[in-house]
């Protein structure tokens, strides 16, 4: 059974950060990134929370945008593309073949 929620303790550390940067980026893509709060105002973010954190990281961190030009792709490329994992599967078979089919050329 997959887990439905997870803290910020866990969140951050899938990405490697702080959780005060998952708090910032939560504040700083406000009308993107809402997780939800449990009574003691604790984060609990949900899969979806968390696909949307992958994306702003792929954009800021590993691409290089800036806070706001992050924002600017997400506003006209909408959330975070969804890829179903059928299709990731699908695709990484495809791969696989094709450098098999490379390899047997270069030999």
């Amino acid at each position: 059974m997959e887990k439905k929620y997870f803290t910020i303790q866990e969140v951050a550390r899938q990405f490697g950060v702080a959780p005060s940067l998952v708090r910032f980026w939560e504040k700083a893509f406000s009308g993107i990134l809402k997780p939800n709060k449990n009574s003691k105002g604790a984060r609990r973010y949900q899969a979806k929370d968390i696909a949307q954190l992958r994306y702003i990281y792929r954009l800021v961190k590993e691409k290089g945008y800036s806070l706001a030009g992050a924002r600017k792709v997400i506003q006209q490329h909408g959330s975070a593309p969804a890829i179903a994992p059928a299709e990731v599967v699908e695709r990484l078979h495809a791969l696989r073949a094709f450098l098999v089919a490379l390899k047997k050329d270069i030999d």
